[in-house]
Parts: C-alpha cells; structure tokens; sequence
C-alpha cells in the first residue's frame, strides 16, 4: 500500500478520484429525484465555460475603446463580440444596469430598448473555474428570460463599472427543454438527500485531505530542520534523504544538499578570495611604503638610489592598478553586468592579430611564437575586446611559464561535430598536476611556480568568465613537454568559410 501511493501526485490522484466518485453519487441521486432531462444544466456549465474567456478580451477591447474613443476602436469591439457570438453559437447582449437599457445586441434587434432578466440566480461554476477564477471576474450569474416571445437561458457577469451602474456582458442561448420546471425541480429536493451528500462529500475531503496533509508534512520536517539549521549558520546539515517517503520531497532533500554544499563551498571561497586579495595587495603596498619612506627620510639620497626607489613605486602602482582592474572585470563578468557586443569575427584573423602584439614580449623572453590557421575557417560571432582579453591572457601565461629558448603555438582548428572553433595555445613549460587542472581556472588559485612569476591568480579566471559568456568552453592538457590550454566557441549558423592565412615561426 505504502509502494502504491508514495508519491504526491498519486495521493493527489486518490483524492480527486473519491471526491469525484462522491460527486457522481450526489448527480446520480439528484438525476434520479429530478427524472427529467439535464440538457439545460449542461449548457449552463457550458456557457459558465465559454464566458471568462469571452469577457477579459472584452474587457481588454473596452479599455482600449474608453482610452482612444474613437469609431475604429468601437468598431472592433463590437465586431469582436459578434465573432465570439457566431464561433459559440450563442446571443451576446450588453446590458447597462440597473436601468436595463440595452448598449449592443449581436443579432442587431434590442439596441436602445430595456430588458430585466427574470429568475436570477448565483451560478455555480464548473469545479475548474473555481480556483482563483471567479475572484478575477466577478459572480456569474443565471436564468432565464424571454426575448421577441421566444425562452432563453442566459449566464451574465459585470464587464465595465460604470458612474451610478455597471455594464454587464449577458450570454444567451434558445432553451432546449421547459427550463422553469427544472430550475423548480432543484430547490424541491428532499432535504435530507442533499445534506447527507453534502455531509458525505464533506467528510470525504476532509479525511483524505488530512492524511495527504500529514504525509507531506512528516515528510518536509526534516527538509525544515534544514531550513533552520541553514539559516543559523549551520552549513554541516544535511537532510538525511532515506528517511523521506515521498518521491517529490525526496528530489527535494537532495536538491536541498545540493544547495548546502554549494554555499558551503561559495563561503569556502569568499573566505579564500579575501585572503588572497589580502594578500596580494599588501605585498605591493609594502614595497610602495618602503621606498617611500627611503625618499621622505633621505635614506635613498644619491640620484641613482632616488631613480630606483621612484621605478619601484610606480612598478608596484601599476601592478595594484593592473590587479584591481582585473577584479573589477571579473566581478562584471560573474555578476552578468558586462554586455558582449557581438559580431561576425574571422578566427585567423585574430588570432594572427594577438600573436603579432605578443612578438615584442616573447623576443624579450627569448621565445619564438608559432602560429597555425586553419584553412577554411567559418566565422564566429563574438565580441572582438573580450575575445582578445582572453587570447592574450592565454598566450601571456604561456610566455610566464615558459622557459628561455623554447617555442610556443598559436592554432586554429574546426570541430565538425559540435560545430565550433578552438583556439589552443601550446606551450613547453613544466605542465600542470592531473590534481590541479580544474583548479587553475579558480579566481585567485595560483600553482606555487605561477607565483614566482607574478601573476595575479586572476588570467585564467577571466578568460572561462568569457568564454562562457559567449556560450563556449575551456579546457586544458598535459601533452609530456608542456601543455594545451584550448578555448572553443559555436560558429556563425549562416556563414560563408574564411579563406586561411599562412602559417608564421619566428
């Protein structure tokens, strides 16, 4: 039994079940004590259906016609009105009340004359009106009323209030059957049958509503023992999720672990990120208060001393500088505050670019830059800026960590399968441990060589922020003398292939 109904909606669909059943007993009975056809209540709840659809473009049409005031306006409201009374076969009437007079008739025969509906009662809705609908239009009402000698049935409900009255929106259709002698028929139920059904029905949803109730409620203390401990600073708790019976609450524990973890490990890393900001800003500001404390006390008095401490000071500014900069776009690039100006951007093209503005720091370094195009490149739509950000802050970490003599490369290929462009850069230093390799892309995560260079943990970080924004990924490999640092993104859709440069070595 407990495997049969473990989860929400299977409860649910128990409930609706018997209450249904007990709704059909409560028809039957009421079918049996009228013993007379139901066609007219059917076309009730029909009509009861047809109408809040009807009246909120209504509504929306009269807005507009009151706003404008204007033939054209007037003149597609009440050409609306006339499609909806043709595609529901029924009469459309709008009645301003309480005087009766009659604003607009869809058969075009009571306009300017007075109608008083008769036998007016509070329409109950169909079950799947009742949630939330009635409350945003208003109480429908019923009954029935004879126009031009003929009987109709009708469902009314207000359209527009109006200064000192309301204007209504009346739906009408022919009565199919003598309707008085049922409507009568109803109020002359045996009282005692409609109270021990409605006692029934009653007892019936209250039960099953109560278990389903318990059910979920035992099943969501422990998700709200979380929740508290959650809140207190607790990031250890977990919600054991065997001890949870329901297949949907269930889901929702471990959705709730999830989450824990993961503000746990965000907290881990806020605490990590305002270490390493701490400390990768006081090493300049010591060098930057020393020397210039050298230049204020005199310490540093020969011209040659002078020059050196001033060099110093403005090397370590523009390092602070280049650091906060950094942090800055990071944080525009994380938060989604950084717009991406896309274009149509050839790959060989930019590629060719950023490797020539990196030739002068290689040569320094006494490397030798490769570059490899591809031969028919599709294009990429990217944003040229970042796009470059996140080349040249591939290729200066490659140059940082490569030593004197050796080469790096430059390549453009084309993934068929995913349709995307990769960009690799490779490079001959000591390669990154198998441990590390997710890490590395960490804001602030540094390998203990990468420090000895100077970075400032920040390059790797920015280049997956960008890369991701463009909707494309990143990735490295050790490949025995160095390693791959690749970045990929999706090709233009609808665009011609670019003829390939030629491939450079210096």
């Amino acid at each position: 039994m407990n495997r049969l109904f473990d989860t929400l909606q299977k409860r649910l669909l128990l409930t609706h079940m018997l209450v249904a059943f007990a709704v059909l007993l409560l028809a039957s009975s009421i079918l049996l004590a009228l013993q007379a056809p139901l066609r007219s209540e059917a076309l009730f709840r029909r009509m009861g259906e047809w109408l809040p659809p009807t009246v909120t473009l209504a509504r929306s049409n009269f807005a507009s016609l009151l706003l404008t005031r204007d033939s054209e306006a007037e003149t597609r409201f009440f050409a609306y009105l006339r499609s909806q009374a043709a595609a529901q076969d029924t009469r459309i009437l709008l009645v301003v009340a309480p005087e009766g007079a009659v604003m607009f008739d869809s058969e075009d025969r009571l306009q300017g004359q007075n109608w008083q509906p008769t036998d007016v009662s509070a329409f109950e809705p169909p079950r799947r009106m009742r949630r939330g609908m009635m409350d945003a239009f208003g109480e429908i009402t019923r009954g029935v009323a004879t126009l031009e000698g003929t009987e109709w049935i009708y469902v009314s409900t207000l359209l527009w209030p109006l200064q000192g009255g309301h204007l209504n929106l009346v739906m009408l259709k022919p009565a199919p059957t003598p309707v008085r002698a049922v409507m009568e028929s109803i109020t002359e139920l045996p009282r005692g049958l409609l109270m021990g059904s409605l006692l029934t029905l009653v007892a019936a949803i209250f039960l099953l509503s109560r278990w389903t109730a318990s059910a979920v409620t035992r099943s969501l203390a422990p998700l709200m023992a979380g929740t508290r401990a959650l809140a207190e600073g607790n990031l250890n708790y977990r919600v054991d999720v065997s001890s949870v019976s329901l297949a949907e609450v269930h889901a929702l524990a471990d959705s709730f672990n999830q989450m824990a973890d993961r503000v746990q490990q965000s907290q881990q890393a806020q605490r990590d990120f305002v270490a390493n900001v701490s400390h990768d800003l006081k090493t300049p500001l010591t060098s930057i208060l020393g020397y210039s404390q050298a230049l204020l006390d005199g310490a540093a008095s020969t011209p040659a001393a002078q020059q050196r401490a001033a060099l110093i000071i403005h090397q370590e500014a523009q390092r602070l500088g280049h650091l906060v900069e950094e942090i800055i776009d990071l944080a525009r690039l994380e938060s989604g505050q950084l717009h991406l100006h896309l274009q149509s951007v050839d790959p060989n093209k930019i590629g060719e670019e950023i490797l020539e503005s990196f030739r002068p720091q290689a040569e320094a370094a006494q490397i030798s830059l490769e570059w490899k195009p591809l031969a028919s490149c599709p294009p990429i739509p990217a944003d040229v800026a970042r796009l470059r950000r996140a080349l040249a802050n591939l290729l200066d970490n490659a140059i940082k960590h490569t030593p004197p003599g050796e080469r790096i490369l430059l390549a453009v290929e084309y993934l068929e399968g995913p349709r995307q462009v990769q960009f690799s850069v490779r490079d001959k230093g000591p390669g990154i441990p198998e441990l590390e390799r997710e890490r590395i892309w960490e804001r602030f995560y540094r390998l203990d060589r990468a420090r000895t260079a100077g970075g400032s943990g920040l390059g790797l970080a920015i280049v997956k922020e960008i890369v991701e924004a463009h909707g494309g990924t990143v990735g490295v490999e050790n490949l025995g003398d160095g390693s791959r640092f690749w970045i990929r993104l999706p090709c233009s859709e609808k665009a011609p292939l670019s003829k390939g440069g030629k491939e450079q070595r210096t």
